[in-house]
């Protein structure tokens, strides 16, 4: 599902897979959209890294719990720029998280040549 809003526009509806959405949704209070996907970047993230998802669980309720909280857990190999990365996509303070264009300027995605980049015009 996909909708066109403005800048600073908040959404309000409950969408998105389960493993996927952000604590906002789940509390059910109106949020920015740009950093629920910011969220969702993360878990994709994530399981890219570490094979799985960041939140993992046999029930919604349980996993909405881990969701609110941000508790997740990284193998003990993975990079301290990558931690901070996901660290920061995974935050469940929206206004804490990381923005798409901080995340632009994060040392691990300067680490990427930059010909694999592709910048969305923000």
């Amino acid at each position: 599902m996909s909708k066109k809003v403005a800048k600073g526009e908040l959404l309000y509806e409950r969408c998105g897979t389960p493993a996927y959405i952000a604590p906002e949704i789940i509390r059910e209070v109106p949020y920015d959209g740009t950093l629920a996907d910011v969220w969702s970047a993360g878990v994709v993230l994530y399981t890219m890294i570490c094979g799985e998802f960041p939140f993992n669980s046999d029930t919604i309720e349980e996993l909405e719990q881990l969701i609110l909280i941000g508790k997740y857990s990284l193998p003990t190999d993975i990079s301290e720029h990558v931690r901070s990365l996901l660290a920061r996509m995974l935050c469940p303070n929206p206004s804490l998280r990381i923005t798409i264009p901080e995340i632009y300027q994060h040392p691990w995605i300067q680490d990427v040549d930059p010909l694999c980049i592709i910048k969305p015009n923000i």
